[in-house]
């Protein structure tokens, strides 16, 4: 027999931002959960919003599955003979035991064969397993942040305030942090906010309806969009061509924020469509969670929001939400005008006053280091000096505008913001739009920078917070990132790829180091190895195979372009016919040299072509000879498809050497004279990759 079992959570209003998580959790963790109780079912699902968090089983059977374990027992030698009857000792076994043979199992472990006892298991009833079931799975559920309430232990993302939880008809009682699970639910908080008691598991979801509850956030974000649909087709007969500005994160957001959308909008004075479009757009956004609305490029004078709630009283919210909006615009306009009157410049000084963290001082000191590594690092990406002035013009101004009304009023507009202004205080356009570009990528999806002003600046600044984080020792460990270093890593290796910089990280990480007072060569090796798994990363996602990353990685780990040139490289000789065979001649080659450096042996960096003896040595140095120049030539310009083919191109003549000729023979001057043309050809092979890490 089957039933279905509901737990509800009710919780103080959670961020939205957590309750995609937590439902992902409930979902793995109770699976998980059943799976190990033993408890089969058709189907698990998980709903909620800010409000609550419900996980629902359909189809759980009524009782736990039997089991069988092993209790493991004595070597099997000791209880059965070689004919395979029992020995005194195994009768006594299962007299001890208080079994009979038929008990006994036999297993095959690293030690040898050894005896066990059956036990069977009888499964429980699930109803006398949920109750430490859901009570697992509640303990189980972590957030980016927790609370802790009344005197218990127990912390929780939000206050849990009621718990409701039922098998079929039944109530699954359990006690969490002194709220007792039971059969009530409550309704939607403007709605219908009263408590209701629910007969069985089949009645939830039509009485959570009723109560003004819509559960699945598809369905609330399904919802949302099919009533902006009408509003613009109601602009749209107004006669504007108007569009939605996309906004996904906020229907995320509010499709977990809301438990019964209502879509209402209305019209804002077209006097504050003077401000720029992005700070209008972040007012109406961030203030008011308002979607915006546009024709072209142009903002409308148009605000769509979505409540809590009903139809009823939607003019008076409308007219409420318009008086609150105009109030935050005029704040803004004024903030904005207020911030124009003083060049972006004039703020740099105050930077002193403001701390980036304890230990690494103020947003002045950074800026004399984005200043100085600009200097560093320019001219060896071949950059002219105008475009390093204007770098350095715009590192020194690039952090000014965190002191503006505008920046503190809304951080995430930062960069941006000192584009404006400093376009308002007369720099120039490659300057601003330097300071604008030069957080990117913020997350996962952002554009990379556009300019090389914007991508250099970028890339020292997050360079300076790897290098002042991992200096301070604020490095990153498990899933603990609280500065985002893994991001400003992953920007880093992106940037560099993306605008082909020949840039080495190691390089750049030393000298970023050295901006700092004291040395600290364990935090110049640590961000190394992390950038490395940055690129390791980069890699992986391309789809380069793992031990072609894995020898890559083995013969140049600081350089991004090159490493990535290489790895491609690599992909596709890995799909030549002839691949396999080609790889054997080369770790025949490479091996030995391993051997001899194992074993401490020197080799002379110049071949002595008088010394060869045998003919196999003397064609192996003259077919070498022929292509020495052109694969030199290649690997210096990066061909490396072009260099591994004339290369490979000694396949049959290496492994005709190696079968007639002796390299570790007694003659030490002539082993040393063979090794030494093998490290000459090997030393070509290993710029590539390290051949020998190859799963062949």
């Amino acid at each position: 027999m089957e039933k279905t079992a509901i737990l509800e959570l009710g919780v103080e209003d959670l961020p939205p931002s957590m309750v995609k998580d937590t439902l992902g959790q409930l979902q793995k963790f109770g699976e998980t959960l059943l799976e190990n109780y033993r408890i089969n079912y058709q189907k698990v699902s998980t709903w909620g919003s800010s409000q609550r968090l419900i996980f629902c089983i359909q189809g759980i059977k009524l009782k736990q599955e039997d089991a069988v374990e092993k209790d493991m027992g004595p070597p099997k030698k000791l209880v059965y003979d070689s004919e395979g009857k029992l020995t005194p000792a195994g009768r006594q076994y299962l007299k001890a035991k208080k079994i009979n043979e038929s008990s006994l199992g036999i297993e095959t472990l690293k030690k040898g064969e050894y005896v066990y006892i059956k036990k069977h298991i009888k499964g429980k009833k699930t109803s006398a397993i949920l109750p430490s079931l859901f009570t697992e799975l509640i303990r189980s559920l972590r957030f980016s942040k927790s609370m802790r309430w009344k005197d218990g232990n127990f912390s929780f993302g939000r206050p849990l305030r009621y718990i409701f939880s039922v098998l079929g008809e039944e109530v699954v009682e359990f006690e969490i942090n002194g709220i007792k699970s039971g059969r009530k639910t409550r309704g939607n908080r403007y709605l219908f906010p009263r408590w209701v008691e629910v007969s069985d598991a089949p009645s939830y979801g039509k009485i959570i309806r009723n109560l003004g509850v819509i559960t699945h956030p598809g369905d609330r974000k399904k919802a949302i969009s099919q009533q902006i649909s009408k509003v613009m087709l109601e602009l749209e007969r107004k006669g504007y061509k108007a569009r939605l500005v996309n906004d996904e994160k906020l229907l995320e957001e509010l499709c977990y924020l809301i438990e019964h959308p209502t879509v209402f909008w209305g019209e804002f004075d077209s006097q504050y469509l003077s401000l720029p479009s992005f700070i209008l757009k972040a007012c109406l956004r961030e203030y008011q969670k308002y979607f915006t609305t546009a024709e072209g490029e142009k903002v409308l004078p148009f605000f769509i929001g979505v409540r809590e709630g009903g139809r009823h009283n939607l003019q008076e919210i409308v007219e409420n939400n318009k008086r609150v909006l105009h109030a935050r615009l005029n704040d803004v306009g004024f903030f904005y005008r207020e911030d124009k009157k003083i060049p972006l410049k004039e703020r740099v000084l105050e930077l002193r006053e403001v701390i980036v963290q304890e230990k690494l001082g103020s947003y002045y000191d950074k800026i004399k280091r984005l200043v100085k590594l600009t200097q560093k690092i320019s001219p060896g990406l071949g950059v002219g000096q105008d475009l390093q002035k204007r770098v350095e013009r715009a590192a020194y101004l690039c952090k000014a505008d965190i002191l503006t009304h505008m920046g503190k009023e809304f951080p995430e507009l930062q960069s941006t913001l000192g584009k404006e202004y400093a376009l308002h205080s007369g720099e120039d356009a490659l300057v601003a739009q330097a300071i604008e570009e030069h957080r990117r990528p913020c997350f996962s999806e952002d554009k990379l920078p556009n300019s090389l002003e914007g991508a250099i600046l970028a890339i020292i600044d997050k360079v300076d917070t790897l290098s002042g984080a991992f200096w301070a020792g604020f490095i990153p460990s498990g899933s603990e990132d609280p500065w985002g270093l893994r991001r400003e890593a992953q920007g880093v290796v992106e940037i560099i790829i993306d605008k082909n910089f020949d840039i080495d990280l190691k390089e750049l990480i030393n000298q970023s180091m050295d901006l700092y007072n004291k040395n600290k060569n364990d935090a110049r090796e640590k961000l190394s190895e992390f950038l490395r798994g940055r690129i390791v990363s980069t890699l992986r996602d391309m789809g380069i195979a793992p031990d072609i990353v894995n020898s890559i990685m083995q013969v140049d780990k600081n350089k991004p372009v090159d490493i990535i040139k290489r790895a491609r490289a690599m992909q596709s000789l890995a799909s030549r016919e002839k691949f396999e065979e080609e790889i054997i001649a080369i770790v025949r080659l490479l091996s030995i040299l391993k051997q001899a450096k194992d074993w401490g042996i020197k080799i002379p960096s110049k071949v002595s072509p008088e010394r060869f003896k045998e003919k196999e040595e003397i064609n192996l140095y003259k077919c070498w000879e022929k292509i020495k120049k052109v694969v030199d030539k290649a690997l210096e310009e990066r061909e490396y498809i072009k260099a591994y083919k004339n290369l490979s191109s000694l396949k049959e003549t290496i492994h005709t050497f190696f079968d007639k000729v002796l390299v570790m023979c007694d003659d030490f001057e002539i082993r040393l004279n063979r090794l030494s043309l093998l490290l000459d050809i090997g030393s070509r092979f290993l710029r590539i990759a390290d051949f020998t890490r190859l799963q062949i």
